[in-house]
């Protein structure tokens, strides 16, 4: 227990203020002497020692005083183990907060761990806030996250697979049959709750069906069998990975990446088209490299003389023509994603789904002499009905940026 309101103030047990000053710098200097009674016991035998060999001064780093760092002056006494049999000859005071040979109080290390974990800042960021390298930062971040990864985690209705990539490959150039093995891959697949709060679930290295069949395996029977829908991107990888391990859940693709794909089919198509009519690629100046940022927004984003523009370049000549007809067809792709219950504020019917997904095909039919706009529909006819499954439920795995982008 504290005997004075300093050490009260001060809060690291053990030790008790006998003096403290604020320098002209805004540091508070504090300095403290042990108040802790079992200080004095060996560490090896657990005797309590009362003959002191030395008196030993220590600066351990603290935890700042709101935005003042805080220097510690503790003097401790070493102490003479003299119980019989004992090896350790003498040994320092040490308190629950500062243990023996460790330069940081302990509430240090967790504030760290704690800003890391719970404020969602980089290690090197909380290190630089509390004055440690970024080594401290990250075990102490390690050492508070540890405890909830052992955990089990809850029951996800809607699951999130993504990949994500984490800096270079590494390699290991095998002595015996000259080739070089990946030690460690840059593309790591991420698994999401996307209907909680639990946010990332985990994560495994690689992007193979292999490697996200293998962590969905560690998971008991009856928490894959929680799972009702699965949200990936267009990537054949990981919806292999969903049927196999996951036979009764449907499977949802992110309207982001469909948007981004006809939006790249126009692009395609534009600069197609420019390198025919010009002989080489487009340049400030031409009618169609001044439309260039309007054919990439959404239609209801455009201006009255934004879109009297577009049309005025598309119109003039048979190159304009086949730009817009890859334009129209982004735009009913559009139409058909945009049923969903977020745009529309109502439930959203699978036949009108599939209406307008219709008449994108028809339109693709009517000018199959483009042939971006034939790729763009057989890749959207292999993936129809999970784009539907993604219609109707709204499950994305990301749904600010993915639907902005929308």
């Amino acid at each position: 227990m504290f005997q004075d309101t300093a050490s009260v103030l001060f809060g690291v047990e053990g030790l008790q203020v006998t003096d403290a000053q604020a320098l002209p710098d805004g540091t508070l200097e504090v300095w403290a002497v042990t108040g802790y009674p079992a200080a004095a016991a060996c560490p090896d035998c657990g005797a309590v020692s009362d003959r002191r060999h030395d008196t030993v001064l220590a600066r351990p780093r603290d935890v700042r005083r709101g935005g003042d760092p805080v220097a510690v002056w503790w003097v401790k006494c070493r102490w003479k183990c003299e119980a019989p049999g004992c090896l350790r000859k003498t040994f320092t005071e040490r308190v629950p907060q500062v243990p023996a040979r460790c330069r940081l109080t302990r509430r240090l290390r967790e504030q760290a761990g704690t800003e890391v974990a719970g404020r969602g800042i980089t290690p090197a960021e909380a290190a630089r806030h509390a004055g440690v390298s970024w080594p401290v930062a990250h075990d102490a971040f390690a050492a508070a996250a540890d405890p909830v990864l052992d955990q089990a985690p809850a029951p996800v209705a809607h699951l999130g697979i993504d990949e994500h990539r984490r800096g270079r490959p590494r390699w290991k150039l095998d002595a015996d049959t000259g080739e070089y093995l990946l030690l460690a891959d840059r593309w790591h697949t991420c698994f999401f709750d996307l209907s909680g709060g639990q946010g990332l679930l985990g994560q495994v290295e690689g992007r193979t069906a292999d490697d996200a069949a293998y962590w969905l395996a560690q998971a008991t029977p009856a928490w894959r069998d929680a799972i009702r829908v699965v949200a990936i991107g267009m990537c054949s990888i990981y919806a292999s990975a969903v049927r196999r391990m996951l036979p009764g859940a449907q499977i949802a693709v992110d309207l982001f990446h469909v948007v981004h794909l006809a939006v790249k089919m126009t692009g395609d198509v534009r600069r197609r088209v420019v390198r025919g009519k010009y002989g080489r690629r487009g340049r400030s100046g031409d009618p169609e490299y001044g439309i260039k940022n309007l054919l990439v927004r959404n239609l209801e984003h455009l201006s009255q003389g934004q879109f009297a523009k577009v049309m005025a370049t598309l119109g003039s000549d048979p190159a304009g023509q086949e730009i817009a007809a890859a334009w129209i067809a982004k735009e009913k792709l559009r139409h058909a994603l945009n049923l969903r219950a977020r745009v529309t504020g109502s439930a959203p019917c699978e036949r009108n789904v599939r209406d307008r997904l219709f008449a994108f095909y028809d339109w693709c039919a009517q000018n199959d002499d483009i042939p971006e706009l034939v790729s763009l529909a057989r890749t959207i006819s292999r993936w129809e009905d999970q784009i539907i499954c993604a219609v109707l439920t709204g499950i994305t795995n990301d749904l600010a940026s993915h639907c902005t982008s929308c």
